[in-house]
């Protein structure tokens, strides 16, 4: 599950030490695993995400607030046809070797990683850029068709397949991070040892072991002025929480492999706990085709009488756009509050199960079974769910635990009433949690298709105002649950430890931690 966390958060190591003395301390996180590769194109995790955030940085970095700002590009223009973009790059951006960053090793790294024999999973978020996927495919073999170009050293030129909004945010993602083409391109093992390491972020590289990663500074960053901690290290202790009440790191847990470990906690540590959201969504799909889930009442009645606060898992979610997604000025669902679509009522869900079951021709409703995947607590949460179902609406259901690979074939085949589902987000836009129902999208499984929705999503794609986008996904999203076509449980949170003394380092939206802007106070 990817994660996200719209706000900014304090830690330390070692609590009563001065100001000043604080001024020059590096940061110090404890991670659940280390990565064995930095290559940007290839970064799936969060742990790997997290280095090479701090490594690299493309043509813009997401602010605190999840916003797209300019980083290797000072600037840009769209053409009037809102499909070729036009970034002027920075003459003073530097790789860690010294030479230049140019508009050249934007158009290898996007070429390379768009490369079909890479098989980068990230790749379909290139899908945009004109004939990207068709490259990406195996459909076409030249690469100087594909809608990117150095013009010159400091000017990149972007052609896009169609008007897509939300272009500039998916910027931000690891895949589009530059190389430095020169070594890449002589070494396709360059990513894995630190000799041959070139970076272009406000860190580089000092030591990278087994149990630890160091960073440091990079002074040759533009904006080094920015960046306030020296050093940040990214250790493998053997216990992330037990070395955090040791004060042998400084932060740990979030959205990677460091969950937190509750049962090593004391009073002083539990102090230090935090809880935010992440860009992720649990829900259940229903099989539309089959009755007595073909009839929307029926669809509406069990959504409304689960209790999900007593899930004691995330916080209740009444649409899919999760908090952690940047909508205008502030996170979507502030923006866009998912109370206006539906709320838990047992009152009205017991009349709406009357109504459907009547219009469905029942007289006594069937049971049937919510298939989950193998997982920690997925069945639990079912087991949850179906107790509300029973107390509320006096319906029998029961739990079938499945590998993932059958779960996602029974779901692909239809061979299923209720299944366990979720979806995380790809990038910091709602486009990437709402366009997982639009009728062409091959990771839509639910059997939902709806053409006004998929006209919405157009509309989303084509609006430049972020207001009016903002504006239809809420309508698409009102939609999406005026038809029930799922039943949202909650939107997913981190847990993590951190110090109240260093300010600026959160749990981004993916899960990686965003620590580039931290600093101790």
């Amino acid at each position: 599950m990817a994660v996200g966390l719209m706000m900014s958060v304090t830690l330390t190591g070692g609590r009563g030490t001065s100001s000043a003395a604080q001024a020059n301390k590096g940061l110090r996180i404890g991670m659940g695993s280390l990565p064995d590769q930095l290559d940007p194109a290839a970064a799936a995790d969060n742990s790997t995400v997290t280095v090479v955030k701090g490594l690299f940085e493309g043509l813009v970095r997401l602010n605190a607030a999840g916003q797209a700002v300019p980083a290797i590009a000072k600037s840009w223009t769209l053409s009037k046809d809102g499909r070729t973009y036009t970034f002027a790059l920075r003459g003073d951006a530097k790789w860690s070797n010294g030479q230049q960053v140019l508009a050249s090793d934007f158009e290898y790294a996007w070429k390379r990683a768009l490369a079909p024999e890479a098989k980068n999973v990230y790749a379909f978020n290139m899908y945009m850029i004109n004939n990207a996927q068709n490259y990406n495919e195996g459909l076409l073999k030249d690469t100087s068709k594909i809608g990117v170009k150095a013009l010159n050293n400091t000017t990149l030129q972007v052609t896009l397949k169609e008007k897509t909004s939300y272009f500039i945010q998916l910027l931000a993602e690891s895949i589009y991070l530059p190389v430095y083409a020169k070594t890449a391109k002589a070494n396709n093992q360059w990513a894995t040892d630190i000799k041959s390491m070139v970076t272009n972020g406000p860190f580089k590289l000092k030591t990278w072991k087994s149990n630890e990663i160091s960073i440091v500074k990079n002074p040759a960053y533009y904006a080094a002025q920015e960046i306030k901690l020296p050093e940040v290290r990214l250790l493998l202790p053997g216990n992330p929480t037990v070395a955090y009440i040791n004060k042998e790191v400084d932060w740990t847990g979030g959205g990677g492999e460091e969950s937190v470990d509750y049962t090593s906690l004391d009073s002083v540590s539990s102090r230090d706990l935090h809880e935010g959201p992440y860009a992720s969504t649990y829900f259940y799909q229903f099989n539309l085709t089959k009755p007595p889930f073909d009839n929307l009442k029926i669809r509406q009645a069990l959504a409304m009488a689960i209790d999900r606060e007593a899930l004691r898992y995330g916080n209740p979610a009444f649409g899919l756009v999760p908090p952690s997604i940047h909508g205008t000025q502030l996170n979507f669902r502030t923006e866009m509050s998912d109370k206006m679509y539906f709320h838990e009522d047992v009152a009205a869900a017991k009349q709406l199960l009357k109504e459907g079951m009547r219009e469905a021709g029942l007289t006594k409703f069937p049971s049937f079974t919510i298939i989950v995947n193998e997982y920690i607590n997925h069945d639990v949460i079912a087991t949850k769910v179906i107790k509300d179902w029973q107390k509320n609406l006096g319906i029998e259901a029961s739990v079938e635990v499945q590998s993932f690979e059958e779960l996602l074939d029974n779901r692909i085949h239809q061979n299923y009433a209720i299944a366990r589902a979720g979806w995380s987000a790809d990038f910091n836009d709602p486009a990437s949690m709402l366009e997982l129902f639009s009728s062409q999208n091959v990771s839509n499984d639910t059997g939902w298709s709806n053409a006004g929705y998929d006209r919405y999503m157009q509309q989303a794609r084509q609006a430049a105002d972020p207001g009016t986008r903002m504006q239809i996904y809420a309508t698409a999203e009102q939609l999406l649950m005026n038809q029930m076509a799922v039943i949202p449980l909650f939107y997913s949170v981190t847990d993590y430890l951190s110090h109240p003394n260093i300010k600026n380092v959160y749990v981004d939206y993916d899960g990686s931690i965003a620590f580039t802007r931290g600093s101790w106070r």
